[in-house]
């Protein structure tokens, strides 16, 4: 069936100029006229009704009943188009503050007694963004006088730590899902061959493999870039709040380890 749009478009050189302000008010107020009668708007449009049925009957349409139903599409289509808007600064903002009250309700000290007794501080990634996110995370680190070893994205590397690793070191792993076949089948076989290590997930999959394998969990909201872009699609996701949680971790790290020293 040809769309009202059309018929008008095909029909434009035939309208005089009372005709197309009928067309122009109709619509631009599609959902109003779709709920008068022929002498409501009529009256509204101080045109008499025979004007407004002789311009159905131009269009090709059999008479303003027609021309009605064709407006209740014509709404019906112009809701479905109407995206939701997306405001990044505002999501961005939210998140933000959403992961400083989830870092609030945190008891980090058991972990800082952890962080202060390790020989060593290792930090795992399993992609090239959550590279980005570990190599924040050895630095803030270095910051506060923690040394740390960033470990390649290579299987091997996690072998070479279940055999050298001492009791009470530390495996941060930053991962985006928190599960994978690494996560299902290097970091389960290492917690089954190796109890010395204390095992931190960094994820922002509240339940994950990686969760139920550490003995600390860290959570961080990521935002889109573009509504409703697929969340595979890690290229198009902010991952601001993982850096904001860590300057969080590192910073109450800080003041917990002056409260120490007091």
């Amino acid at each position: 069936m040809t769309n009202l749009k059309t018929m008008i478009l095909n029909r434009k050189d035939d309208l005089n100029d009372s005709e197309k302000k009928i067309i122009q008010y109709i619509f631009s107020n599609p959902e109003e006229c779709s709920n008068l009668s022929l002498s409501e708007l009529s009256r509204k449009l101080y045109v008499s009704q025979s004007a407004i049925f002789r311009l159905c009957k131009k269009l090709g349409l059999r008479g303003y009943s027609e021309l009605k139903f064709d407006l209740d599409e014509l709404v019906s289509q112009n809701k479905k188009t109407i995206k939701p808007q997306h405001n990044f600064a505002q999501d961005l903002v939210k998140a933000n503050e959403d992961t400083t009250k989830y870092f609030a309700s945190l008891n980090m000290r058991n972990l800082y007694q952890a962080i202060d007794k390790a020989s060593m501080v290792y930090i795992y990634s399993t992609g090239w963004q959550q590279q980005l996110v570990a190599q924040y995370l050895s630095h803030e680190f270095f910051v506060a006088g923690v040394h740390t070893t960033i470990l390649p994205a290579a299987v091997d590397e996690l072998h070479q730590v279940t055999q050298h690793a001492k009791m009470g070191d530390i495996l941060f792993v930053v991962s985006f899902t928190g599960d994978g076949e690494i996560v299902d089948s290097e970091l389960t076989q290492l917690k089954l061959e190796n109890d010395k290590l204390i095992l931190v997930s960094f994820t922002n999959m509240e339940r994950n493999k990686l969760a139920s394998l550490s003995e600390y969990n860290m959570y961080f909201p990521v935002v889109p870039l573009v509504k409703n872009f697929p969340s595979k699609e890690k290229e198009s996701i902010a991952f601001t709040s993982a850096y904001y949680l860590i300057d969080l971790l590192v910073s109450e790290y800080l003041s917990w380890q002056l409260e120490k020293e007091d």
